[in-house]
């Protein structure tokens, strides 16, 4: 079943805040069997909103709408929504008895103008807000058949509000729909695309779904079915094709990022790291490896410098530091980065830089040069050492 969420307020199609309510509300509503099919975020016009209104109604079951509850001038969603589906706008007692109460509790007195906060197009509900002074609004339409619900827009108000109360007022839908998530690294996402073929096609159930952030792929695996037996049934067959297709570029599954792949292996196998850093990451790997104190404790040292070398005289370098660092049993393996240098090419800017993973009788390098800025650039290039640490580990394993 198909729902979708609007978002009000200037305030956000400015740049000035950040609509986060909208993936909150998204993850709710697909743990509860809804698709969503259609975020919109739109300022405060009052025939913009009434148009946003109507054409909703006509595509979703269920229309969540965000913002423009409070008392200001600016906060016109109750007029607009009553102006859309032409119903007078009437005042509930029972909210404004709330409000007051809110108020009285504070030690303050209510200021008239927030009496508007307690109107409601005529025909809808008000929804009780425990936590602030806005409450919501849900108006059931049966020509076209759709649920409107109104919540506020701080986000403390709005979770608390869509918990406690519109999740009872949600219709029930038919369908289970659950969401599984595999992660890779080392290849682009055109190239998981092209190796996954028609697996990705829209319209398949599951739906395989890319997206690319600092050089990790996920690949989000979405069942839609009547159960979660029958969900998890599809996710397991086409979770499988995924990994024998695209083989050790797969790292974990879920939230998992590199460093949590590389630490589980660390921790299993007893294996103690050296972490020597150069600007290319800037400690950033440090930073990863000892999130945790069962994470740092397989760390044997950690230092970072800013000492300038060339490519080949570092990799000597770090070979000679490394085998020291192997022979004294400070670390069974140890990851190393380079100096980072700027090369300008016909107005292109690229950072060069090497990652390097050096064990007993190991030697694993890689360039991780890149055009970018350098935020990107480390990630990137950290999420490499380890994912070389990761592929060596793997590989002795088996």
């Amino acid at each position: 079943m198909k729902a979708e969420i609007i978002a009000i307020g200037s305030e956000l199609t400015c740049g000035a805040r950040l609509d986060t309510n909208s993936q909150w509300l998204s993850l709710e509503m697909e743990a509860r069997g809804w698709t969503v099919h259609r975020h919109t975020t739109i300022g405060d016009d009052k025939q913009g909103l009434i148009q946003c209104y109507r054409d909703a109604a006509k595509r979703s079951r269920v229309v969540l709408v965000t913002g423009g509850l409070g008392p200001t001038l600016d906060d016109i969603t109750r007029e607009t929504l009553a102006a859309a589906f032409d119903r007078p706008l009437i005042q509930d007692d029972d909210a404004l008895a709330h409000i007051v109460s809110l108020f009285a509790s504070r030690g303050r007195e209510m200021p008239e103008r927030n009496v508007v906060q307690a109107l409601r197009p005529d025909g809808a509900d008000s929804i009780h807000n425990a936590h602030g002074t806005a409450p919501g609004i849900h108006l059931a339409l049966s020509d076209p058949d759709c649920a409107i619900i109104v919540m506020p827009g701080v986000p403390s108000e709005m979770k608390r509000m869509f918990h406690e109360r519109v999740c009872d007022l949600l219709p029930q839908s038919p369908q289970v729909v659950t969401r599984a998530l595999i992660r890779t690294f080392g290849i682009g996402e055109s190239d998981v695309e092209r190796r996954l073929g028609d697996l990705t096609a829209r319209d398949r159930n599951p739906e395989v779904g890319i997206t690319a952030s600092n050089a990790v792929i996920t690949l989000s695996i979405t069942a839609r079915a009547e159960s979660e037996e029958a969900c998890r049934t599809l996710t397991d067959d086409v979770s499988t094709t995924i990994k024998e297709t695209l083989g050790s570029v797969v790292f974990g599954e879920g939230e998992l990022d590199v460093h949590h792949a590389v630490g589980e292996l660390l921790v299993e196998h007893n294996i103690r790291v050296a972490l020597l850093e150069g600007t290319v990451t800037g400690g950033l790997i440090s930073q990863w490896m000892t999130a945790t104190d069962e994470l740092a404790a397989q760390v044997g040292t950690s230092r970072i410098s800013s000492e300038p070398q060339a490519p080949e005289a570092w990799l000597d370098h770090a070979q000679s530091e490394a085998e020291q660092l192997l022979k004294d049993g400070i670390a069974d393996f140890v990851i190393a980065t380079s100096a980072r240098t700027l090369v300008e090419t016909d107005g292109v800017r690229r950072l060069d830089g090497l990652v390097a993973v050096i064990g007993t009788g190991v030697k694993r390098s890689k360039d991780v040069s890149m055009t970018g800025n350098l935020a990107i650039f480390r990630e990137r290039a950290g999420r490499a050492a380890l994912n070389e640490l990761r592929l060596q580990l793997s590989a002795a394993a088996d």
